[in-house]
């Protein structure tokens, strides 16, 4: 039984990480219905690490052809990856301070530990703001004029190997904020970004490429924070057991498969299909939580739960 649960959140996590529907969101929600609490950390990290590893294979090329050309003897070549390279880092530290001067709060947002449907109530609002944000994406520019060609960066239709086609430094900030906001349950971190970088006017390719990257330090970043949690606990004895290699290998295989069809999707313009998907899972879910049956913990045993979600009020 606890290998069908795995499989199932690793296959929920492969899908959501990247479809632009909110993988914590969802991880939340399904963990509330099934009972499996938040406690299981070194579950989280496996299939997050999974979705990580996804990513590196699915841009293995522009990742290489990044590191490549910041040490190409061609100027313009090099002068592109450096400032592209910049700009990930710069889009990567609003979410990394939001995460260290604000982890307790944060922490407190995704537990669903002991029958706490608090972080299922949140993640199901914000899943609304997830769905403007996709539908109104539609209305961006998308760095491309009628023919396809992309206007939105001098570079953008070189033969340079990175398309940086409307990426600007003011941009990758404004989409770095986005990030850090994402970190909310509900809010996703790739649709949101995406669809800023597309109100912003990049182009659809870039738009869904940038996201993607910012995803690198963002995934790995938080493993290796909680990794260290997993050292201190009497968590590591389960590092082998089978259900975790069959949630890790969901999650990278339907995370990449995932990924290529998002990208293909962002291509054709068809982002805020996903909008709608969020505004009914929203309704879907605020639902099944408003008329559910008793909340139980980890283990299956009933608990006592407030059905309305308190406000967060530890501020230490």
């Amino acid at each position: 039984m606890e290998i069908l649960k795995t499989l199932f959140l690793g296959i929920i996590q492969g899908l959501t990480e990247f479809l632009p529907v909110s993988s914590s969101g969802h991880l939340i929600i399904a963990e509330t219905f099934m009972g499996k609490g938040s406690e299981d950390m070194l579950l989280e990290v496996v299939l997050h690490v999974a979705t990580g590893i996804a990513v590196l294979f699915v841009f293995r090329k522009d990742i290489i052809n990044i590191i490549r050309g910041c040490f190409s003897k061609d100027t313009a070549e090099r002068k592109d990856s450096l400032y592209y390279s910049g700009w990930v880092i710069l889009a990567t530290i609003p979410a990394a301070l939001v995460g260290i001067l604000f982890k307790k709060q944060i922490d407190a947002l995704f537990d669903t530990s002991d029958g706490n449907t608090t972080a299922a109530y949140i993640a199901s609002c914000m899943l609304f703001v997830t769905a403007a944000l996709l539908i109104f994406s539609s209305r961006g520019k998308n760095g491309v004029n009628a023919n396809g060609v992309n206007t939105g960066n001098p570079n953008a239709n070189s033969a340079f190997c990175v398309n940086i086609g409307g990426m600007t430094t003011v941009r990758a900030l404004l989409i770095g904020i986005t990030q850090a906001i994402a970190i909310m349950p509900g809010i996703s971190r790739s649709g949101s970004t995406i669809a800023v970088a597309l109100m912003l006017s990049v182009s659809r390719e870039e738009a869904g490429r940038f996201s993607f990257m910012l995803a690198l330090p963002a995934i790995f970043g938080a493993a290796l924070l909680d990794a260290r949690k997993i050292l201190k606990s009497d968590s590591l004895h389960a590092v082998l057991t089978p259900d975790l290699a069959v949630g890790f290998i969901a999650s990278l295989v339907v995370g990449v498969i995932a990924l290529k069809f998002l990208l293909t999707f962002i291509k054709k313009g068809k982002l805020h299909y996903f909008g709608y998907y969020c505004a009914i899972a929203a309704v879907v879910s605020l639902t099944a939580l408003t008329f559910r049956g008793t909340p139980t913990d980890g283990n299956g045993n009933a608990v006592e739960a407030d059905p309305i979600p308190t406000v967060l009020s530890d501020t230490n």
